[in-house]
Formats: C-alpha cells, structure tokens, sequence
C-alpha cells in the first residue's frame, strides 16, 4: 500500500460518559469539547481510505440514549452530525440495524426541523447534516426499512414546513435533493407523500409559503415518471368517490324525510367542495409541473360527459383553463380532449355553456392561434338562448386586453354579433355589450388613430355600431350609451386639454356614419332636452322656497310633480327617480341646486362643469346620502362634458385647416363643421366668446366657393340663434355686400341675412334692395337667382328696406315670373301623351342646386312672396297684400305646382314649387294672425302634400316641414292628422318615421294635463279629411271602404293603447251627433254637404269596427268613456235634436264589406294591400272639377307606376336640404339650409 493509500484511522477516542454503563454523559463543557474534536476529526477522513474498526467503538457511543435525548441542544446536534459521518464513511452499508437507523434518522429529522431558525448558534451543524443527507444520499437507507412510510412522510412534512423564501438558495436545493431521493429510492411512494406535496399547491398554502410551493413544483417536474400513477390516482378517488357519493344522494333524494334532505344537501354541497378543491389542484399541477398530469387530462375529459351538471361545469372550466396556459401544444397532443371540449359549446345546461364561453374567449388572450378555431363559435354564443350564456360571452369579451394579437384572433364576425347583443330584450345583457364594444374601441384607439387599415375595418365602426342604439329609444340603454361616452370612447375623463379632446371627438365623429351621426346628435339632444326639463325643475324649487301663501305652494307642488314626471321618463329606473328628484325638491337647498344649475351651463368649460358637479354631490350626500345613488346619473346626463364651451375655438381652427397637407383634413373639417353647426343650433351661448373667430373675414376670401359657403352658414345658424350677434365691422360689411352683389345662390342669400344681423347696416341693406329691384327683370343677367334668394331674405328680416318696393315686386313677381309662358318654352322638348300631359319620368326631381336658373328664380319667387307677409308687423297688413301671396300659394298647392289648371309648367319645376308653396304655406300658419286666415280648403289641400306624386316632394314635406313644425309646436294641431296619410305610402321608411314620432313625440302632447292626447284629439280630423279624400267612391261603397280601411288601421297602430282604446271608441262614435260644417271655397264643389256627413258616418262606424277588431286581437276591454267629449266646430256641426231623430237607425257600414272582411285573414288583408292604393296613386293636390279633374287624376295614376318603379328598383334621388336653417333638426344638422 503506497503512501497515499494508507489506512486512515480514528486517532481520537473521546471520553463521552462517566462509566461504562454510557447511561450519564460527562459535563456539558467536556462533552462539548470532547464532540467538538471528534466531529472534527470525522469530517477530515475520507471515506475511501478510512479503517472502519477504529470507528466501531464510537458508532456504538453515539447511539446511546444520554447523547441522543441530550437536554442541551447543541449536544444532539453534535452528535448527529458526527452520526452523520458515520454513515458516510460506513456506505453503502450501515453499521446499525434497522430499528437503530429508523431512531438517527427521527432523530435527523427532529434535527432538521430546527433550521428554520437561522440565528440560532447551532444552525451551521444542522445545515451539515442537511448537507451530508444530500450528498452521501443517506435517504437510501430509509427506503430499504420494512416500514419506511411513517419516517418517509415526517422527512416530507418537516422539510415542507421549515423551508422559507429568507433561506439560502444552496439549502433549498439540498432540501429538494433529500425529497427527491425519498421519492426515488422507495419502490412505492406512501399516499401521506402524495398528499404532503400535493397540498403545496393549495391556494392557501401558496398564500402562506410560496416557497414551499416552489419546492413541490421543483420536486414534481423532477419526479414527474414517478409521481403521474400516484397523482392519478389520487385524483381518481377524491373524483369517483364523491361523484358516486352525489349520484346516489340525487338518486334518493325524492325518497327521503325533510330532515334526511338537509343532511344530504350538506353533504352534497361537502363532496362539491372536495371535487373544487380536487379540479384547483389539478389547475395549479398543470401550471407547475404539467407532466404529472399525463393520465389525469382523459379523467377530465370523461367528466365533460357525465350527468351530474356541476361535475361537467368543473371539467369544462378546468381543461378550459389548461388549454389557456399550455394552448397548442395541449390541444394537438389531446386531440380527443380538445374536440369534445369544443362540444359542450352545446351542453344541455346553460351553466356548463357559461363555462365554456367564458374560457374559450380567455384563449384570445393566452392562445391567439387556438382561438382562431373558436370565432365562428363564440358568435354562436353570443346569440344563444339563454341570457346568462349571451352575458357572459359579452362580459367576457369586455374583459380582453387588446394586444396585437387578440386584435389579429378576434374576428369581424364576432364584433358584429357583439354589437347585435347591443339591442338584446335583456337589459344586462344589452349593459355587457355596449360596455365590452366601448372597452375594445378605447384600446385599439390609437392603432386607430395610427391609420391601420386592417384595425378600422375591423373596429373603426364600434361608435357608429354605439350611437344608432339611440333609434332603439329605451332608457337603459341610452343612459348606458351616455355612460361610456365620455369615457371609453371619448376618453374624456382622462384626456385634460380641451385640444386634444377636439382632436378625439372629431377622429370618432368623421368615423360614423351618416345613421350614427344622427345618433349622436340625438344623445346630445337628449340631453339638451334634460337640461331644459332639470333647468324647469331647478326654476320651480327656487320658487317653491319662496312661495308666501299656502295655494301659490300648493300649484307650484303640481307643477313640479309634473316636471319631475318627464325627468324621470329619460331614466331607466323611472319610480326610484321620481322618489329622488321629490325629495330633492324637499331639500330646499340652494347650494345643490346652484351645483346642478352650473353643471349644465354651457358658459362653463370642462374643468368648471366637472368642479361644479362634485361640490355638489358632495354637498348632496352630507345633506342626504340615500339620494347620492339616484340622482349622480342626473348630474352626468345633463353635464356638458362631451359637447363644450372650450372645444369650440379649437373645432373653429380644424374647420379653417381643409386645405393642409394632412391626408384627412378634410374630413377633419368637415366633422368640425358639422359639429359647430349642431352646437350653434342648440348651444349658441358655446361660440359667444369665440365669435371673432368664427367671423374672421380671411376665411371669406378664400376661392373655394363651397368652403366660403360652409362658413357663412355656420355664420347664418349662429347669427339666428343669437339675434344681433354678428358683429360690427366695415370690411365683414364690405365682404358680404360684394357677395350680395356677385356671389354664388348661397353666398348671397347667406351675406343678406347676415347684414340685416349687423347693426347700422340699415342703408347698406336698403341700397342692395334697391340695386337688385331694379334688375329684377334684367334677362341679360346670367344668373338672376341670386339676386332673388338674397332679395327673399331681405323682405324677411329688413322689411322697412324691402317695403318701399313691396308693391312693385310682388306685381312682378306674379305676373311676369310665376305666370311668365317664356319661362317654360323648354317645356315643347318634353315627351307629352295624346292629352299633351308631361310623361317624362326622368325630370321629375332634381336636388335643389341642380335645378336650372328659371326653376330656381320660381322657387325664390314664392319666397319672396311669402317672407314679405311674415316680415310684415301685423298693423301694415293689407287685405290686398294678403289676398296676393296666400292666393298664390293656394293656386300652387291645389293645383300641384300650377299657377293656373290649363298650364303645362315642366314637372321639375311643379314639383319644387309645389314643395316651395306648401313649406311657404305652413310658416305662415305659424304666426297665429295668418293660422286664422287659413280656412278648411287650405287644410285639406295641405294634407294632400302628403301624397304627392313625387318621393322627394312628399318626403322632404313630411319629414323635413311637418313633422319638425308639429314636434316644436310651430302649428295648429288641427295639420297633425296629414301625417297618417302615408299609410299607403310605398317608402316603409316614411311610415316607420311617423309611428316613431307619434308613438314617442306627439303622443306625449296634451292641452291640459288629464285631457286626451293631441293625436287622440286628431281622430275626427283624420275622418274629416278621409271623406273629402279625392279617392272616395261613392258608386262602389264595398272597395272604397276597403280602400280607407288601411288608412285608420295605420292611424290605431300608432295611436290605439288599451288605455285609449275607449276614448277613441267614443269620438268615432261621437261623429254621429255632427254633420259636415260645410267647406268655404271647397275643391269637391259638386258634391252636396249631405254626402260628405253621410261618409263622415260611415267612416265613423267603419272607426268603431276596426277598433273592436284591434280590442279583440289584443284582448283588450271597450268600455264606456266616462267623460264628455266635443268636437271641432271649425269642420262639424252639432245636430240639432230635430236632425238627431232624423238620423237614419240602419248602420251605414256595408254588411258586404263586414261579411269580406271576417272571410279574409289579417295577413292575408296585409298581403293583398302591400301599402298599394287601387284607386289612385299619392296625390299632389286635392283633385280639381270638371274634365280637368278627369286629366289630373289620370295623370296622377301614372305618376304612381313611376313612383313605385322608383322606389323599388334604384334609389330615390338624392334630396337636397329644403330645411329652413333655424328648424334643422338633429337628422340634417349637418346639411346646409337652402330654404327660409
């Protein structure tokens, strides 16, 4: 044996116990000193040169109970680390039987118990031991004891517990290769092992030792081959045990007592929470140490199809989850697993169909390639049966951070049906979508507004998909829309300067479309409407804390109920409101109301709105917390944060910015246009302090026509909305007359206006009026129309200048313009038939700027007419005066278009002078001086625009005249029922308009609170004009009444409720105590005053008969109206009690007409009408006498052929705005005026 291999021996023997009986240990001091040098000199032999027999006489000592169950601490530790290196110098065998080993190693691990405590003195020969367990792999020797499982267990109990995230790393890894060794050595592994690691990945313990958790995770992905049997079934039994537990519990539970039926729902809801529990282990395995879970994946799978629901909701949440965190590789690897995954799309239970939703739309997020499987299914789900399904697919949507490639995953398809679920009947539903649509379009904003083209395909029309909600008119969901208005999609609660707020709103506004931007100004009239009602509210408080006597109180109380009434009808939760705003009013607090008062002031700008609205909310919950929940959505709807003062003078610049080099200035400005152009019409006060801008003549100058002509109509609808607004100067006066004097139609209309706006322009106004009367008749002019529009605005609004040439022109104007025979010498190119009438069908409309220069110095001449009596104060009216312009008009409105029945003005022409006269017509009904001078004659032919031949014609009238004028409360009630004459019109967009509005506008309408509404009030009105409709029949009573029957079936779709179904009975019932007030200057002359109250009862009846039939279908109850109800006397007459008796019994209703109408279905009726009227088309005109009659009415059958040729084949011409600039509503706000 050489040198280095000489035997190395122990040369030190200690000296341990006092005798050698080993029971008691030497003093504490030599006993430390004594191990001290031994453990010393054990760690310096090496195990391969070491003579073992010199070690015995130690190895016995070291087992004896005085050292091992020392009371000092250190002694122990001592002795097992010189125990410790015993065994390494003694391996592979050990010099102990098992029972000693089985007492080292508790002793090891009491040992190793204690290094959690770092500071301790002893903590270096603990962490020797742990060192010595690792390295010389001395754990073996547990694995080869009989009954190794309790040792095994504690080792994995204790080095759990006593690791920490403060230890150093090197003993983490040592504790981590003791329990490796333990799991490898054995042949089996204990299930008290499997349940130890195992808990590290319980939720709570992840909580309290993190690092324990990474210690299991290590240890399971190491021993990953060894633990997947075990991990199996471990899983396998918590699941089958208490599946079969809950199947047998289900399967008695019909059989057993009340009280056997709470034990087993207890222990029903108890294995519930082992299989939870069970499922969250294995979520937290897949994430750690996935390849334990090899067998555990198909388990799922079976589960997925069982009967128990909750078992399948577990299954289907929990592979959803690992599909999310190891996606493909998963999903390619269990093919099977993944398909029948992909099923339970289409489980039975909604439950499990939420779970599947809910995580197949979370793999957008984590597995964008796998998601891409899923679009067509998730748009399934978003249309699904069931409301929870279809809220949890919108919410889940909602939830998504927009990345690259979630935005690349989610289809087009699936942003369509998400903005469908935006009209769901269910209201949460409807909240979840419009929130998730506004969530999405705030996060890819800026891809957006980067000009990526694939991301505004695919989500640029969110807003627009947003804003066309508001046609829907349901509270909930327009209070949700003005939610999200100025938060995610304008993000206007997180922008801070008013630039970059403009530059937001008019990115989004250019994106929508023309529907959605009618939305859009329709909330934002929404919400003008609740600041005038809240405007109202406030008003009356202030009175209500100042009223002296009890009685003034007492109305003011009535009034404010009524107030708060309306309030409320513009919020979803109507009677908790009603509760609120009653309260608040009770308050009598001034500094809230002044709060609310300043929030909606639209002097204010964003940063004083928003300032205003939580001093007092504040100052309201100190004052009266239970109302802070109702009434804060009040304070944001009529806050002025989206629509603001300070946007306005940067919206003024982007609309002066449309020849920049930007690619999408134009655009840009045309959005700003648009908007200043709605703020002007209902926030004027807004550009107040920006009206120097807005009338900076350097953006007169400029060479484009139509910008020069944008500008001054922006000018026009603020100048008109803030009287004597424009503001002084000489080179704004200089630039406006020269635009009088040689400008474009719409410059010089526009500069008129403008001027008469201006103070101390009087003798400017009056020199242009005299300049352009005098060349009135100038043939030589090239264009005499603008001279002619520029004139009609100066009759209206100067009319001192315009009177000294009033005479004179209204001569002209009649006499060699209007009835003018060269005017319309083309007339000859047109095609005639044999009768010499007009069959072009192609000139039949043309938009206004379209129109040829004779046609348009008409139209203007009407205008001039008529602004001339509206300009006129009522004291200089002249019976001559009078008689000159409404002659006029009614010869154009009954004729339809003609001055005279024997002329053959060009159809393009009749047409717009017949739109011309009657919107002419209907503003001088709105001064209540010239209402009275229009008689029954003129109501009736009025209704008859209505049906005019011509789409544009009837169209524009109805929409952009009548309806506005009636919704304002410009008119008489006695035109509303000309509106349900469209019930036979071809254009279902016309119908659908005038149930709309009747339905949501002037069904809202009532001359004295309690009193029947004012389309209630129209029945008899709407009778009276159907029996001096020119389509009545007298000859063929049968047809006729199933002609008129579809007028009053459209007049009770959108009047008829079951609360005034009786009110109606009794006023078609009431007809029959009348007769016809016979009709001064009448269009049906030849027809006797008898006839016409002979159809008023039969209409009457007919009224009564379709109203049963309506009360039957919708079983509702006619009973006997108990008020008592009069007629207009303006079109009946009372019958005396004489004429009452002689009333005939028989009922004038055809029993022919009964007898073929029970025969024919509703639908088939429906079917066979298909909105044609067999008579005669729409009708321009009430029908004139004689042959001439004759002439009009076949003329008029041939115009309808053409109207619904149109209508069905191509699209309508496109109109151009016939809207007066001060009525534009919120549907043409963008358009410019070309009528007064």
């Amino acid at each position: 044996m050489t040198q280095d291999n000489e035997a190395q021996e122990l040369s030190f023997q200690p000296k341990l116990f006092t005798n050698a009986t080993q029971k008691k240990a030497v003093t504490i001091s030599e006993l430390y000193k004594q191990l001290k040098k031994l453990s010393k000199e054990l760690n310096s032999l090496e195990q391969e040169t070491v003579d073992t027999q010199t070690l015995d006489a130690v190895t016995r000592q070291l087992l004896a109970p005085a050292l091992l169950k020392h009371k000092e601490a250190g002694v122990v530790s001592y002795v097992t680390c010189c125990i410790a290196d015993i065994l390494r110098l003694y391996a592979p065998e050990a010099p102990y039987s098992d029972s000693e080993i089985k007492t080292i190693f508790n002793v090891f691990i009491d040992q190793l118990q204690l290094l959690g405590d770092h500071n301790n003195q002893f903590f270096p020969l603990r962490e020797y031991l742990l060192t010595s367990l690792a390295t010389v792999r001395t754990p073996a020797l547990v694995a080869m004891l009989p009954d190794s499982e309790q040792i095994v267990s504690r080792f994995f109990t204790v080095l759990f517990g006593v690791v920490s995230p403060d230890q150093p790393h090197n003993i983490q890894m040592q504790i981590l290769d003791v329990l490796q060794q333990l799991l490898e050595e054995p042949k089996t592994v204990a299930q008290d092992v499997i349940d130890v690691i195992l808990l590290q990945f319980t939720r709570k313990r992840q909580q309290d030792n993190p690092t324990a958790h990474q210690l299991a995770s290590d240890l399971a992905n190491a021993t990953a081959d060894i633990l997947q049997k075990y991990i199996y079934q471990y899983f396998n039994d918590v699941i089958v045990s208490a599946s079969q537990l809950r199947a047998d519990q289900m399967r008695n539970e019909g059989e057993a007592a009340a009280g056997q039926r709470r034990e087993r729902a207890a222990s029903m809801s108890n294995s519930l929470d082992d299989l939870r529990s069970a499922h969250y282990l294995i979520l937290e395995l897949n994430k750690s140490a996935p390849g334990t879970l090899l067998n555990v994946i198909p388990q799922l799978e079976e589960e997925m199809c069982v009967e128990d629901v909750d078992i399948r909701v577990l299954a289907t949440g929990v592979l959803g989850e690992m599909f999310a965190e190891k996606g493909f590789t998963l999903a390619k690897r269990y093919e099977t697993t993944w398909k029948t995954w992909k099923g339970r799309r289409a489980d039975a239970s909604p439950l499990v169909r939420v779970q599947w939703i809910e995580h197949a739309v979370s793999l957008y997020q984590h597995q964008p390639q796998l998601s891409r499987e899923l679009n067509d299914f998730v748009v399934e789900k978003l249309s699904d049966v069931d409301e929870k399904v279809r809220q949890a697919a919108c919410h889940s949507l909602g939830i998504l951070e927009m990345s690259q490639s979630v935005q690349g995953a989610i289809s087009e398809s699936v942003v369509e049906a998400l903005s469908e679920r935006c009209k769901d009947r269910r209201s949460h539903v409807r909240s979840e979508a419009i929130i998730s649509l506004a969530a999405m379009y705030s996060q890819v904003y800026e891809e957006l507004e980067g000009g990526n083209v694939a991301a505004r395909n695919k989500w640029g029309g969110i807003p627009s998909k947003i804003f066309v909600l508001r046609y829907i008119n349901d509270p909930d969901i327009d209070s949700k829309v003005e939610s999200i208005l100025t938060g995610a999609i304008l993000n206007f609660t997180k922008i801070k300067d008013d630039r970059s707020r403009c530059q937001r709103l008019l990115f989004v506004f250019s994106s929508l479309t023309t529907k959605a931007r009618n939305g859009f100004f329709s909330y934002m009239q929404r919400q003008r409407d609740a600041i005038r009602l809240t405007d109202m509210y406030l008003e009356l408080c202030g009175k209500q804390c100042s009223s002296a006597t009890e009685e003034s109180g007492s109305a003011i109380d009535q009034q404010i109920r009524l107030i708060i009434v309306k309030i409320s009808t513009l919020f979803p939760e109507k009677s908790k409101v009603e509760s609120a705003l009653t309260q608040l009013a009770g308050l009598h607090d001034a500094e809230v109301y002044k709060g609310l008062r300043q929030t909606m002031d639209p002097n204010n700008d964003v940063k004083a709105v928003r300032k205003h609205q939580k001093s007092s909310l504040k100052r309201l919950s100190s004052l009266a917390p239970s109302l802070l929940e109702t009434t804060a959505p009040i304070w944001k709807c009529v806050g002025l944060t989206t629509i603001n003062r300070g946007l306005v003078p940067y919206l003024i610049e982007y609309m002066s910015s449309r020849f920049s080099s930007s690619s999408n200035a134009a655009q840009i400005a045309s959005a700003a246009e648009t908007i200043l152009s709605y703020i002007t019409n209902v926030f004027p006060e807004m550009l107040c302090s920006s009206s120097d801008a807005l009338f900076d003549t350097a953006e007169l100058g400029l060479d484009d026509v139509v910008t020069t002509e944008e500008r001054l109509a922006l000018m026009v609808r603020y100048a008109k909305a803030i009287p004597k607004s424009v503001p002084k100067s000489a080179e704004l006066e200089s630039q406006l007359a020269s635009f009088v004097r040689a400008g474009s139609l719409r410059q010089a209309k526009y500069s008129a206006y403008l001027l008469t706006q201006m103070e101390g322009t009087e003798s400017q106004c009056s020199i242009l009026t005299g300049d352009m009367v005098d060349n009135l008749d100038n043939r030589h002019l090239e264009r005499r129309s603008p001279s002619f529009a520029a004139l009609s605005r100066f009759a209206r609004y100067a009319p001192s200048a315009f009177s000294m040439y009033a005479e004179r022109v209204s001569q002209y104007l009649v006499q060699s313009v209007l009835l003018d025979p060269l005017s319309d010498a083309d007339m000859d190119d047109e095609p005639k038939d044999d009768e010499g009438m007009d069959t072009s069908d192609d000139s039949e409309w043309v938009p206004r700027e379209s129109l040829d220069e004779s046609g348009l110095v008409k139209v203007h001449a009407v205008k001039i007419l008529t602004n001339w009596l509206a300009g006129m104060e009522r004291q200089m009216l002249t019976r001559d005066n009078v008689q000159t312009v409404l002659g006029t008009l009614r010869q154009l409105v009954r004729n339809a278009g003609e001055m005279q029945q024997d002329r053959k003005t060009r159809t393009v022409h009749r047409n717009h002078l017949l739109l011309t006269a009657g919107s002419c017509m209907m503003k001088l009904a709105s001064f209540a001086h010239f209402e009275k001078m229009l008689n029954t004659a003129d109501m009736l032919a009025f209704s008859m625009l209505v049906q005019a031949s011509c789409y544009e014609v009837r169209s524009s009238f109805l929409l952009k005249k009548l309806v506005p004028a009636l919704v304002a409360r410009r008119i008489h009630v006695r035109y509303i029922p000309a509106i349900f004459l469209v019930a036979y019109d071809v254009e279902p967009t016309l119908r659908d308009n005038i149930k709309h509005v009747v339905e949501q506008r002037l069904s809202q309408f009532r001359p004295t609170p309690g009193s029947p509404s004012v389309v209630e009030d129209s029945l008899c009105r709407f009778l009276y004009i159907l029996a001096h409709h020119p389509d009545w029949d007298d000859s063929q009573p049968v047809a006729t009444l199933e002609l008129f029957a579809p007028y009053i079936e459209f007049y009770i779709g959108c009047v008829c409720m079951s609360q005034n179904v009786s009110l109606l009975f009794c006023y078609a019932g009431e007809i029959k105590t009348y007769q016809n007030r016979p009709v001064v200057d009448g269009i049906n002359k030849q027809i006797s005053n008898e006839v016409f109250t002979r159809r008023l009862y039969v209409l009457s009846e007919l009224a009564q008969y379709l109203l049963r039939e309506k009360s039957i279908s919708s079983n509702w109850p006619v009973n006997v109206y108990p008020g008592k109800l009069a007629l207009p006397t303006d079109i009946f007459e009372p019958l005396s009690d004489t004429d009452k008796v002689s009333v005939p019994r028989d009922p004038f209703l055809s029993p022919e007409f009964i007898s073929r109408r029970a025969k024919t279905p509703a639908a088939a009726r429906a079917n066979a009408n298909k909105r044609t009227r067999p008579k005669i088309a729409v009708s321009a005109a009430a029908a004139p006498t004689g042959e001439v009659a004759d002439k009009s009415k076949i003329k008029r059958q041939r115009s309808l052929s053409g109207s619904r040729t149109r209508a069905k084949g191509k699209e309508p011409a496109p109109m151009d705005d016939e809207s007066d600039v001060e009525d534009v509503e919120m549907s043409s706000v963008a358009e410019t005026s070309d009528e007064e």
